[in-house]
């Protein structure tokens, strides 16, 4: 029996998705998500310190330090760094919509997903 291989997975546009789920609140101010590209080792760190540093490190259970962040949500692509880090804020008002239902899920539906699949002919 011949498997499904998928290869080439992609993930684009948390940024956008996570500015448009506080469009309806105009809460944009509260956001404590980063992305964007660095050259700078330096500056990278400090924005992994900043994103570890808006989590109550009093709940262990969402204390993430600045090492976790850096192999979670950072990629290097030649000679400059791709980051994508997600605050505890952001990522506490995606969890609440999410369980809130289809009509709150509604930013999921930015994120977009790429992947090639192999696959027999019959399939």
């Amino acid at each position: 029996m011949e498997h499904l291989n998928f290869s080439n997975i992609k993930v684009y546009n948390f940024e956008g998705a996570f500015r448009g789920m506080r469009n309806p609140k105009n809460s944009w101010h509260l956001s404590d998500s980063l992305f964007g590209v660095t050259h700078s080792d330096r500056e990278l760190t400090l924005f992994c310190d900043k994103v570890a540093s808006t989590y109550d490190t009093n709940d262990q259970a969402h204390f993430i330090k600045s090492e976790y962040l850096q192999h979670n949500g950072i990629k290097q692509k030649n000679d400059c760094w791709e980051y994508n880090l997600i605050g505890a804020k952001d990522m506490n008002l995606a969890q609440r919509l999410i369980r809130g239902g289809s009509e709150h899920r509604k930013f999921l539906r930015q994120i977009f997903v790429s992947v090639d699949i192999t696959a027999p002919l019959y399939w």
